[in-house]
């Protein structure tokens, strides 16, 4: 199922912290293979698409470009393009001009910036290819475990490893 107007609107957070999404108006049945959009349709809501939507194209990793910029805006209290001419906030999506989170918020996580500049690339093949895969490297961040979005040295994952595990790393003191 491709929703194709992923946005804070159409986002809710019940009671126990699940997010549950609204709207499905523009939502598509997935189907392999096929572009599920006539050429030329613009669908969504213009701040929160992605650059391939402009010339009538979706898959998967569209709402994970939209997913992207709602988590953007959830760390820098701003949507990641604000221009108001509907031609400039174009432009500025195509060309991927989105400034990083960490130049506007500075206590954002390195880790968890590369997992929305990932997110947001301008180029579908560099975004992960779904919501799940977007979905594991939030929860490997949030478990302080290596994220998937950039490579990690083995000391890095030693010394994450102890981070989790501190009885027994602390047993390598010994």
């Amino acid at each position: 199922m491709l929703h194709r107007d992923i946005k804070p609107a159409n986002l809710l957070l019940d009671e126990h912290g699940t997010v549950l999404v609204t709207d499905f108006g523009l939502a598509k049945a997935l189907q392999a293979a096929q572009d599920l959009t006539h050429s030329g349709d613009i669908t969504g809501t213009l701040r929160y698409m992605a650059p391939e939507q402009f010339q009538g194209k979706t898959d998967p990793r569209s709402d994970v470009y939209s997913l992207g910029l709602t988590l953007y805006e959830l760390l820098t209290l701003q949507p990641a393009f604000r221009e108001s001419d509907r031609s400039a906030l174009m432009r500025r999506i195509s060309e991927g001009a989105a400034p990083r989170p960490r130049k506007l918020n500075p206590h954002v996580p390195r880790d968890l910036e590369t997992i929305v500049l990932k997110a947001i690339a301008c180029d579908p093949a560099h975004r992960y290819p779904s919501a799940g895969a977007l979905a594991e490297d939030l929860q490997r961040f949030t478990e302080d475990r290596p994220i998937l979005a950039r490579r990690t040295s083995s000391l890095e994952r030693a010394w994450r490893w102890s981070r989790r595990n501190p009885a027994i790393a602390g047993l390598g003191g010994l």
